[in-house]
């Protein structure tokens, strides 16, 4: 059996980063149509994230599967603003992006992702953790049932 190995991003793996929002891109675009192209979006998005990683206590983390790099998950610390939720609740994590490639789905590394965010965010002392997904992503949204997320707030749209 081939290990996955889940480790700190380097330096060395922006490009390879930069690769994986591009891939994330490309989900998105066939499921919502305000997606910009791959080229216009994944650099800006990948630069945009890794502040927002960097200013909330975050991390980035590569996985490795049979010798290669096949995916990435991006994370940080969020706060609900105002009293509405009990101080104790209020910081939790977040899951910026996650993505794999998609010969390595299916093996088990989005799962060795998720468990590397849980570990961190659960090390932090934090009680829960968030993320977002497209309501139309049914792929993704199956995932995170599968891992016994649920729907916690949703978001409504409208077109003008």
């Amino acid at each position: 059996m081939v290990e996955i190995v889940v480790r700190v991003a380097l330096p060395e793996d922006h490009a390879f980063l930069a690769a994986c929002m591009g891939g994330l891109q490309e989900a998105e675009i066939e499921v919502e149509a305000n997606r910009s192209s791959v080229e216009a979006a994944a650099e800006p998005h990948l630069a945009w994230v890794l502040e927002q990683v960097a200013q909330k206590e975050g991390a980035v983390f590569v996985a490795e599967f049979q010798g290669q790099r096949v995916g990435c998950l991006l994370c940080s610390v969020g706060e609900d603003n105002g009293e509405y939720v009990k101080p104790e609740h209020r910081r939790h994590g977040y899951v910026n992006d996650l993505y794999v490639g998609k010969k390595a789905r299916g093996t088990g590394v989005a799962d060795a992702l998720m468990q590397a965010a849980e570990d961190f965010f659960r090390d932090q002392g934090l009680t829960n953790i968030r993320l977002g997904v497209l309501s139309e992503n049914k792929r993704a949204r199956s995932f995170y049932e599968r891992l016994g997320w649920h729907s916690y707030e949703q978001v409504y749209r409208k077109n003008l």
